[in-house]
């Protein structure tokens, strides 16, 4: 080896050098490197190295995951056939029904069942048997359901036409009469017998009974505000009060707030008298026996005017709504009218209290009562000095 000082070669074997006595370090011998130069070989290399993107962990777990899986549904709907193959019996029939109704199983089962049966029954020929025999009795009990709906519905149709049946109404031929005094037109009620009262209303219209009435005319329509005011210019009679306000001033309005003495002045002014409550009812019921309105057993306020707000409205024009059968206007509604009629029970009936002999019988309803206070039976009781916005009259004559 050749010596580093003096450049002398020496033997491989040497120690020292022969000609200077330097201690000779053989080249096999590693060269330990100082701490200093170590660390910047460190950092140099750390440095010059490449940086190598991170390996994702995941994704390769993942895509193991989703194949077993995959393969975990594979097994399941390949154990689920060869179990529905191998249950094709009437035992295994029952077994699997059994297992459906366990709280625990049924509910994974029944899910199987749904998922695999539509599939094995296009391959296994009993299973496709079974699945159509199962879809034509799905599809029977629909279709008997739908026609037992249809049935109900139908009968739920006759049943309501039952309870308002079609009212065979009559076109007479009335016989008029125009009187002077007011200028009026009355209509001619024929005599006969009509049935009186209710059954099904309080104890004042009880009992229904049988009243023989003879002849007469009766106005067509309700007094107006107009026609009474020909009978105050010529007489000199007070008009009422209600006559001011704008609800009720209407010249073809009939007149509100009327006594029993005022109404009865009026009549004999125009050479009439008021009613009896047996003349109103056989010309309110127009010729039609049993109904509850003078021509329908239901009421509408299409065809009466009433149930309005008692602050702010009032009474219609006469004639605003279709006569009766007897040509007769507002039997119902509008404005209540005043009878000869005493507060008396009919024959054989009682009244639901004593009402005394200054009470008067009034008719028909008016424009703010409700429905079952326009019937042509109910009854209703006022004094005779009692005025109201809601009651009017209409006169009769003798035929």
């Amino acid at each position: 080896m050749i010596c580093k000082k003096c450049n002398t070669l020496n033997s491989n074997d040497a120690k020292v050098c022969v000609n200077c006595g330097q201690k000779l370090v053989s080249a096999a011998a590693p060269i330990k490197p100082d701490k200093k130069s170590a660390v910047q070989t460190s950092s140099n290399k750390f440095a010059s190295a490449p940086k190598q993107a991170p390996k994702n962990s995941s994704s390769g777990g993942s895509g193991k995951k989703s194949h077993i899986g995959i393969l975990l549904i594979f097994l399941l709907i390949v154990i689920a056939g060869a179990g529905y193959i191998l249950v094709n019996t009437d035992e295994g029939k029952k077994y699997i029904e059994d297992l459906k109704e366990n709280e625990t199983f049924g509910q994974y089962i029944s899910m199987v069942d749904s998922l695999v049966k539509p599939y094995l029954a296009e391959y296994i020929p009993s299973m496709k048997a079974e699945q159509a025999r199962v879809d034509s009795i799905a599809r029977a009990d629909s279709i008997a359901k739908a026609a037992e709906a249809k049935k109900k519905a139908a009968l739920k149709r006759a049943s309501e036409e039952e309870l308002k049946p079609t009212i065979k109404r009559v076109k007479r031929n009335m016989q008029y009469y125009t009187a002077l005094k007011d200028n009026m037109s009355m209509v001619l009620i024929p005599a006969g017998s009509v049935m009186i009262g209710s059954d099904t209303e309080s104890d004042n219209e009880k009992p229904i009974h049988e009243v023989y009435v003879k002849a007469f005319y009766i106005d067509e329509h309700e007094v107006t505000n107009s026609q009474f005011r020909i009978f105050v210019e010529e007489t000199g009679y007070k008009l009422p009060k209600h006559i001011l306000f704008d609800q009720f001033n209407g010249p073809s309005q009939p007149i509100v707030g009327v006594s029993y003495q005022d109404a009865e002045a009026y009549a004999k002014w125009a050479g009439k008298r008021l009613p009896t409550e047996y003349e109103w009812e056989k010309a309110a019921r127009g010729g039609l026996e049993g109904l509850k309105y003078p021509y329908t057993n239901d009421m509408d306020p299409k065809i009466a005017c009433y149930d309005l707000n008692p602050v702010n409205d009032g009474p219609a024009d006469v004639k605003s709504y279709e006569p009766n059968d007897y040509k007769l206007y507002d039997m119902d509604g509008n404005v209540a009218e005043w009878t000869t009629s005493v507060a008396a029970p009919y024959p054989g009936g009682k009244l639901v209290k004593d009402y005394g002999s200054d009470y008067q019988v009034i008719r028909g309803g008016s424009w703010k009562d409700i429905k079952s206070s326009l019937t042509v039976s109910v009854r209703d009781f006022k004094g005779k000095n009692w005025s109201g916005n809601n009651v009017g009259f209409r006169c009769v004559m003798d035929y």
